[in-house]
This record gives structure tokens, sequence and C-alpha cells, in this order.
């Protein structure tokens, strides 16, 4: 089992237990990545990995070089391209 495929079977398993994450997702290197953090104020930003974004304006608006903080709370979630993940991290 590779780390991506580690990571989205544990997050799956921690998504059945709570609804509370956040629905967004973002388009990565490594395939879609659903947001770190609970559900939270529409004006606040997403968060994955190293990158934020807001959905608040009609632009994402993507800041790359963001850690995580205390807000993100769920481990990684990441959904292949039409099958196949990204190109590896």
């Amino acid at each position: 089992m590779t780390d991506d495929e580690g990571a989205v079977a544990l997050s799956e398993a921690s998504q059945e237990v709570s609804a509370l994450r956040c629905q967004e997702f973002t388009r990565t290197d490594r395939g879609w990545e659903r947001c770190h953090r609970d559900e939270h104020n529409p004006d606040a930003r997403h968060h994955v990995r190293d990158r934020s974004w807001s959905t608040a304006e009609n632009t994402p608006r993507l800041q790359l070089g963001q850690p995580c903080t205390q807000a993100c709370t769920w481990p990684d979630q990441v959904m292949k391209y039409r099958g196949r993940l990204g190109r590896p991290a």
C-alpha cells in the first residue's frame, strides 16, 4: 500500500465517523485533495498540505506555502484522476 492509498483509506474511515469535514476539494499534483478542516465559515480559507484557497469570491485565490495549523483536523484525502493518482509527491 502506498502512502497515498493509506491516506485515502484512513480518511475514508474517519469520514464515516463524522460528517463534520469540509466538503471542498482542490486539484493538486497528487489528485483531488479534500480540505483538512472541519466545516467552517464560508469566509475562512480551505486548506490541504501546503496550500490554502478561498471560495468566498468568484475566483479560488490559491495561496502556496501555507502550512497546516490547529484548524487542520483531518488527514489527507486524495481522489485519483480518472482511476490513477497524479504525479508522485
